[in-house]
């Protein structure tokens, strides 16, 4: 199979017409022409992820993160972003970002963050995002602790000044979701998870009665790669997991 064969399989499972428009999904360092050896399947491609790739023989990293998401002037090795550019193109590794496409799709990066915490009946939640009913109705406590164990978070930050007595339904939208939470409320959620959520948006979502949890943007992510590299596997060719990080775990003083 070539890369090219690679990038229609992926689009069986998250077409990248569903891709947002100022995203940067497909392939985005290589050739389509070059035969897929073995694929490695990680959150970010840095330097390290490329190397690790090539180690175990793998030719193609399929990333979730985009590696090139604004103009690049230039491609320097003073940088993260051109260092990790040019050890792909010096060690023959292709890079396919499946961003937003994998985020939205069905079976994608909230469907498996909501399969994780055991959510039923789920249904959209808006562009991105997903609702879903949590039963047996939890505290809040209790829940939060669930949810930090089943997607391996290093925390779980809860704002609330209405504090539900019990925890069932449920919204989520993995990665930087802020702009959701009213979406979240309109259906009634008793809590709204995501990451990167504004200063004032959290105020206003919080003093409109919801009750928000923020999570870590890549640690919250990261939960749904097992997902994206076990569809990515059936197209028949070995693929492994990479376990590298973009950013440190965070450390709470």
């Amino acid at each position: 199979m070539k890369v090219s064969g690679l990038l229609r399989h992926i689009d069986t499972f998250a077409p990248f017409s569903i891709a947002e428009d100022w995203d940067n999904s497909g392939l985005l360092v290589g050739s389509y022409d070059a035969e897929v050896d073995r694929i490695a399947v990680t959150l970010d491609a840095v330097t390290e992820a490329v190397i690790l790739a090539r180690e175990k023989d793998c030719n193609v990293l399929v990333c979730h993160h985009p590696i090139i998401f604004r103009p690049v002037k230039n491609i320097l090795d003073d940088n993260e972003q051109g260092r990790t550019i040019r050890e792909a193109l010096k060690r023959n590794v292709n890079i396919i970002a499946v961003h937003t496409n994998w985020d939205k799709t069905q079976g994608g990066v909230n469907d498996t963050l909501a399969a994780l915490i055991g959510l039923n009946n789920t249904e959209p939640l808006d562009t991105f995002g997903v609702r879903g009913i949590f039963s047996p109705k939890m505290t809040l406590q209790k829940f939060s602790k669930h949810v930090k164990n089943s997607w391996k978070l290093s925390h779980f930050d809860v704002y609330t000044n209405r504090q539900p007595e019990k925890i069932s339904r449920v919204s989520i939208c993995g990665g930087s979701g802020g702009e959701f939470w009213r979406s979240a409320k309109a259906k009634g959620s008793d809590i709204f998870i995501t990451a990167d959520m504004k200063y004032h948006d959290i105020s206003d979502a919080v003093n409109d009665g919801l009750t928000l949890a923020i999570c870590d943007h890549g640690e919250m992510e990261r939960a749904s790669i097992p997902a994206l590299a076990g569809k990515i596997e059936g197209c028949g060719i070995g693929t492994v997991i990479i376990e590298t990080r973009a950013l440190p775990t965070i450390t709470r003083i």
